[in-house]
C-alpha cells in the first residue's frame, strides 16, 4: 500500500472576532515594537502557540509575506 502526499495550497482568509480593546492595544504595541502589522503579529503568535500545543503539525510552516503578489510565481513581473 502507498500513499500520495497531496499538497493543499493554504491561503489567508478574512475573518472577524470581537476582542477586548485592551488586548487590541497590546497587540498593536507588540507589532509596532517588531515593525510588523498587528495582523501579521497575531498570525505569527497564534501559529507558534498552536504549533506548540500540537494543534498544528510540526512539519507545517508559516505562510510567507505576500504583499505585492506571489514573488515565487513564474508569472511574477518585477517593476525593477
Amino acid at each position: 500500500m502507498f500513499y500520495i502526499d497531496v499538497m493543499v495550497e493554504r491561503k489567508r482568509k478574512a475573518v472577524s472576532y470581537r476582542i477586548d480593546d485592551l488586548v487590541i492595544e497590546a497587540v498593536q504595541k507588540a507589532a509596532d515594537n517588531q515593525g510588523i502589522s498587528a495582523n501579521r503579529w497575531l498570525e505569527i503568535y497564534l501559529f507558534d502557540s498552536l504549533k506548540t500545543m500540537g494543534l498544528i503539525p510540526q512539519e507545517e510552516h508559516k505562510l510567507g509575506e505576500n504583499r505585492g503578489g506571489d514573488r515565487k510565481s513564474k508569472n511574477f513581473k518585477s517593476n525593477d
